[in-house]
């Protein structure tokens, strides 16, 4: 992967406006590329293509149900 840029979980996480775990679980459905490294995930900065990738905050069911709710909103 000669000259490819990676940058930590945690920033990766920044970048898109997101959390780590959210990061992980892209990187788990091949959404991002990443490398596993002295365990710690390290994410390709081309993968995150950021310009017009929408945020967690853009996706709000009616109702402003993100739906990470677990169905406790009765399904917003």
């Amino acid at each position: 992967m000669c000259g490819t840029s990676f940058v930590s979980l945690s920033e990766a996480a920044q970048l898109l406006e997101t959390t780590e775990m959210r990061v992980l679980m892209m990187l788990k459905k091949h959404e991002l590329t990443g490398k596993l490294e002295d365990e710690a995930w390290y994410v390709e900065r081309a993968s995150l293509q950021l310009c017009g990738k929408p945020k967690a905050s853009d996706i709000v069911k009616p109702g402003n149900c993100g739906g990470g709710c677990g169905g406790g909103c009765n399904g917003h």
